[in-house]
């Protein structure tokens, strides 16, 4: 992992992997992930002729909190980090709630997005109803209880952080379309271990600061001209997938990509994760 000292003094952590002279992509995490969220072998990664920049997202892993953030602000971020990289040009992908942060970026560089079950502008009409996971329903309905969501996020994050092998049997449990994938194999098990370790590391501070950016974007999804290529599992246990096929009618030009039968994380699975970073190559 290597770190870079941000223009107002906030450390980004973020790594790189893939082909290193491959197609340069930044990947954006989700919700209690992290940048280790991935198939586990990079050399998959390496042979679609991608080149993967993972950073943490602001109080996730070795990165700083960023309290009252906006998403349009994690743009800002990615444009310090393309330049210290000397990336002319580069494209974008994003999983989840990791999705909207891709598109802050493509608001102002990218040539090609893909997105994996993006979440919607939680501040949209009839959006919460579309969040079939328990958690993020009631985070949903008491998204003006600044307090209480940032209680309840510390809370989970200490929990889970005692025994995150027991935290990835039980998300499998909740969520019995993921868990074909995060109980896949040792090898798919232990990324997911590492992943929600490190999203984690700093409590709940990352889940708090990404949950308040989703109503906040700062930015309308139309002002994405680019081209952006979806994904979704239509077997999703966390999002409706109404909700990704909303956001596809609010993108100006958008493809739209089912995978049957998969759940919210497919995109990690050897199969679906070639199409997922194929699709930005």
């Amino acid at each position: 992992m290597k770190t870079l000292k941000l223009s107002d003094g906030r450390d980004l952590a973020y790594e790189e992997y893939g082909d290193p002279d491959g197609t340069p992509v930044i990947f954006n995490h989700g919700l209690s992930d992290s940048r280790l969220i991935r198939n586990p072998d990079d050399d998959l990664t390496a042979s679609l002729g991608v080149r993967v920049i993972a950073a943490h997202q602001p109080g996730v892993g070795g990165s700083s909190p960023q309290s009252g953030r906006k998403m349009v602000d994690w743009g800002k971020d990615m444009a310090e980090l393309a330049d210290q990289l000397g990336l002319d040009h580069f494209n974008v992908a994003g999983h989840s709630g990791g999705a909207p942060h891709a598109l802050s970026i493509a608001v102002r560089a990218p040539d090609r997005v893909v997105l994996a079950s993006p979440v919607a502008p939680l501040d949209e009409k009839g959006m919460g109803k579309l969040m079939i996971n328990k958690d993020m329903k009631l985070i949903v309905k008491l998204h003006h209880l600044h307090r209480v969501i940032k209680w309840a996020s510390n809370s989970a994050a200490k929990k889970a952080e005692k025994d995150i092998p027991t935290f990835v049997e039980t998300t499998a449990k909740d969520d019995e379309s993921d868990a074909p994938t995060s109980l896949r194999d040792d090898a798919q098990r232990e990324m997911f271990e590492a992943s929600f370790t490190a999203g984690m590391i700093q409590g709940g501070e990352g889940m708090f600061e990404m949950t308040m950016a989703l109503w906040d974007w700062g930015f309308e999804p139309e002002d994405v001209t680019h081209h952006v290529e979806l994904f979704y599992g239509d077997n999703d246990d966390i999002l409706d997938p109404k909700m990704p096929l909303h956001v596809a009618t609010r993108l100006p030009h958008c493809t739209t990509h089912t995978w049957p039968g998969a759940g919210h994380y497919g995109f990690v699975d050897p199969e679906r994760r070639t199409d997922f970073l194929g699709a930005v190559v």
